[in-house]
């Protein structure tokens, strides 16, 4: 038999999501310095590797292959879900107050949702600023002085991603930055 749950014991749902975003801050980190010894050791690992034969060789590469793959992605999602959880957590009813982390969690946020979008406008405005804008698949590039049409199309082209990425991000704030942060 189970004795019923004491509603004083049961967690708000901002401290809940901060806890979430600290473990996956956690992961991410992990990921990230395991990645990086990973490629670091890359060279030494494959020499060992190269040497194996038959069944051995081929798990072992499968291994390391695996593992190239999914460590790095695993560290990219750990930091997207940290963030995600982290303004979540800013935006519901906590058991104490942190105004500087809450300020720090949602530049954070911001950051990461319009780095898309200020990439995309970077790409244009360095265009602009060197007279050359580089597409690489297909391989081209395309100079002001030489071909204005599809250099202004190209810039045209990173406006327009620039655009359309920054208003989903502008979306998904407005709705948060617009109503009141719960007490």
């Amino acid at each position: 038999m189970t004795a019923p749950l004491d509603p004083s014991f049961m967690p708000y749902p901002g401290d809940r999501l901060r806890r979430r975003a600290g473990l996956w801050t956690l992961t991410s980190i992990g990921a990230a310095a395991l990645a990086i010894l990973l490629f670091r050791e890359l060279a030494d690992l494959w020499m060992r590797i190269a040497h194996l034969e038959g069944l051995a060789f081929l798990s072992s590469a499968t291994l390391l292959g695996g593992a190239l793959a999914v460590i790095p992605l695993l560290a990219l999602v750990g930091l997207l879900l940290a963030v995600w959880n982290g303004v979540e957590s800013v935006f519901q009813p906590r058991s104490r107050p942190t105004p500087t982390l809450d300020n720090l969690i949602v530049a954070a946020g911001m950051l990461v949702w319009f780095s898309p979008a200020l990439a995309a406008l970077g790409a244009g405005v360095l265009a602009i600023a060197t007279g050359r804008i580089h597409f690489s698949r297909p391989p081209r590039d395309y100079f002001l002085a030489t071909d204005p049409i599809a250099f202004w199309q190209g810039v045209g082209f990173w406006g327009i991603v620039a655009a359309s990425l920054g208003y989903v991000a502008w979306r998904y704030w407005q709705g948060k930055l617009g109503r009141p942060k719960p007490r």
